[in-house]
């Protein structure tokens, strides 16, 4: 589990509470959620610095947005939706220094889908911010969050192809990055035995 909350926990009192823009509430709200969110903001950024961006502008939108949340529905789901697309906001808008690649572009290499099962979750993220954006965000975009190409492809404003080429360029790098971990692991507890 990627965080806790106490069990004391009172979601629809402090939802209550932003609603009527209480800080008390609002700080109740940042400290029960903070853990979840920077985990998805991690998934697309560059670093722990850019992620509590992401973060922070995802949590304010958040706050503005939270009449529209729905109490029928679920409220991680609502709150992973907007910080998702909080974090696709701020990745459009640092886009210009990204490049993209289509899909003509992409070839296609065997990789090890065994090598995932035998990482941690930390070591595979790890990993995945090593990736270019736009690789790492078609990456988590759709194995991560389960979104579609079409969708991507809205969201990121690129072509459907150009989505299933980045994703594809993503698991080859992840997979040569991953094997170079593994092996230069290996080759690490070999000279302590």
């Amino acid at each position: 589990m990627l965080f806790r909350r106490s069990r004391s926990f009172a979601l629809s009192d402090i939802l209550d509470g932003c609603r009527n823009q209480k800080h008390a509430a609002q700080k109740q709200l940042f400290e029960a959620y903070y853990s979840f969110g920077i985990n998805i903001c991690l998934r697309y950024a560059d670093n722990r610095e850019e992620a509590e961006e992401m973060f922070d502008d995802g949590f304010l939108r958040v706050l503005a947005k939270i009449e529209y949340y729905d109490p029928g529905q679920s409220f991680d789901a609502w709150f992973r939706t907007v910080i998702i697309r909080s974090a696709i906001d701020h990745y459009r808008r640092h886009k210009s220094s990204i490049a993209f690649t289509s899909i003509e572009d992409a070839y296609d290499i065997g990789y090890d889908e065994g090598l995932f099962d035998r990482l941690s979750a930390e070591e595979i993220l790890a990993v995945v911010q090593l990736l270019p954006p736009s690789y790492r965000t078609a990456f988590s975009l759709h194995v991560v969050d389960g979104y579609t190409h079409p969708e991507i492809a809205r969201m990121l404003g690129i072509n459907e192809g150009t989505s299933r080429s980045n994703l594809a360029k993503a698991r080859i790098k992840l997979q040569e990055l991953l094997t170079q971990r593994a092996e230069s692991s290996s080759l690490n507890l070999r000279n302590y035995v």
